[in-house]
């Protein structure tokens, strides 16, 4: 017996971007189908995989609604910052050019971007220095120790040569 679940997400609502990007968050458990519904909707069809657990499959229809917003959200967060983006790959891309420009220059950006591009880079700063305030770092694995620090000062040295 194959249960399948379907679900209408309204298009004034949601890009059809954000549908097909919270399906596939979903699809690790379930086969998907997108297909057109209604007027203006979309009918996502959801049969979930045969290893998928009883609790997956019954809250699969709330996990995809969750992705939903999710995705609207990141989308809407995205679209926000587009400007800021485009700007910092253009920047990135463009350094081997402006090698002689000064590192506060924001060529391109507006007095209000500059400040606000400003003040971003200093309240990470400060989230830095009071994260990082009085505390020694804790390094288990040795993952910002050097080569030489972990296994001495001949890296190539074959041990088993006499």
């Amino acid at each position: 017996m194959k249960e399948k679940i379907s679900v209408s997400v309204s298009l004034k609502s949601y890009k059809a971007d954000t549908i097909r990007y919270a399906a596939y968050a979903v699809s690790g458990g379930a086969y998907v189908l997108l297909g057109p519904g209604k007027k203006g909707e979309v009918e996502a069809a959801f049969e979930p995989k045969p290893n998928a657990s009883a609790k997956y499959r019954a809250g699969l229809q709330k996990l995809f609604e969750s992705e939903l917003r999710d995705e609207k959200m990141r989308s809407e967060i995205a679209d926000a910052n587009r400007e800021l983006r485009e700007f910092m790959v253009l920047k990135a891309l463009s350094a081997a050019d402006d090698a002689g420009t000064q590192a506060g220059d924001y060529a391109g950006l507006t007095p209000a971007q500059e400040k606000e591009l400003d003040a971003l880079i200093a309240e990470v700063e400060r989230e830095i220095k009071t994260e990082t305030a009085g505390k020694e770092r804790k390094d288990p694995l040795g993952i910002t120790k050097t080569w030489e620090e972990k296994h001495g000062s001949e890296p190539f040295k074959n041990k088993n040569k006499k």
